[in-house]
């Protein structure tokens, strides 16, 4: 009872909001027939909304839900059709990403109290998200970046407590948090409290995901230094070329790249050497990254993504051409 009696005053607060937004004398009827709906269409509630001679239909997208456009895209056409009139989605919270998506698909929705885009009525979209806009992201953090794959890499309705993804990832909450409030203003993730503790989950669904924050990434690499191979290198995983190669047609390259946290004490005890000066290939290229590659490697390799970011920049076209090859191939959840 609890439950419904949520979906209910949802459902009042949304047209009532509505109409004091646009102006307008509103009236709204909870849609209970959909038995001529595909299920997956059916089980979200709906309201059919009139005012002023007009007529749309409301549907609501729960906050827990995936945001795929593409999926959106195509079940708003189908709503209409059944309906014979126009339809609009209704979100509990938006990131700037998301509004930014759904308006350039042309996909009508409400966010109240300040963001409504329905072409066919009316248009209010306020500067002010849901996320910390104050927060002003040039470039993630490492931890940012770090929170980001660990979003990137999990399923779809995966989404971590503060404190669990802090332990995940070997930080403090304190620095979590600052991390999330950098993906929050770049509109890629969301914020959910339930009582005490505080949630993170994707604001956008699989390669979006990625798109999304790809703009902000950053090399991890932090400085790249040739050391003696030594014993205890076996769980260092492959960078650069050696990761890529692996990964795809390219061939390998004569020196191998392994990948170390740039705090990690075992590499302090590497010989350095100057590989200009040196005939034997008993060495290799270190990367010493910002922050450990071994949070998300595969494989023995470092992850793809990690990958994309330490190679976009190289000028090699046979490169760039394998790397992208690479970013296709990831299995998006």
């Amino acid at each position: 009872m609890e439950l419904i009696y949520k979906k209910e005053l949802r459902g009042v607060s949304m047209i009532n909001g509505l109409g004091k937004q646009l102006n307008m004398e509103l009236t709204a009827e909870q849609i209970v027939d959909k038995s001529r709906l595909p299920l997956y269409l059916s089980v979200r509630t709906m309201y059919r909304i009139h005012g002023d001679g007009i007529e749309f239909v409301v549907v609501e997208i729960p906050d827990h839900s995936g945001f795929r456009i593409r999926q959106l895209k195509k079940q708003i056409e189908l709503y209409k059709e059944y309906f014979s009139t126009n339809v609009a989605f209704s979100l509990e919270h938006i990131s700037r990403y998301q509004r930014e998506v759904l308006i350039g698909n042309g996909v009508p929705f409400v966010c109240l109290p300040d963001q409504i885009y329905l072409p066919f009525l009316g248009i209010l979209l306020a500067k002010r998200f849901h996320e910390n806009t104050e927060v002003n992201v040039d470039k993630m953090s490492p931890v940012a970046q770090t929170l980001f794959l660990l979003l990137a890499y999990g399923g779809e309705n995966d989404r971590y407590s503060k404190t669990i993804a802090a332990k995940i990832l070997g930080v403090t909450n304190t620095t979590i948090t600052r991390a999330s409030k950098q993906l929050n203003a770049i509109g890629v993730t969301l914020e959910e409290t339930e009582g005490t503790k505080t949630y993170i989950r994707k604001a956008v669904q699989g390669a979006d995901f990625f798109e999304a924050g790809k703009p902000y990434l950053i090399d991890p690499i932090q400085r790249i230094v040739y050391v003696r191979e030594a014993n205890d290198m076996w769980d260092l995983p492959e960078a650069g070329e050696t990761a890529l190669s692996g990964l795809s047609m390219l061939n390998p390259p004569a020196v191998k790249t392994r990948a170390i946290w740039k705090n990690d004490v075992k590499s302090k005890n590497y010989i350095m050497i100057d590989p200009e000066l040196e005939t034997e290939d008993d060495y290799i290229c270190l990367e010493e990254w910002k922050y450990s590659p071994k949070l998300f490697a595969r494989d023995g390799k470092v992850d793809p993504i990690s990958l994309y970011c330490t190679l976009r920049d190289d000028p090699d076209e046979r490169i760039q051409g394998e790397l992208e090859q690479v970013v296709e191939n990831i299995k998006w959840l």
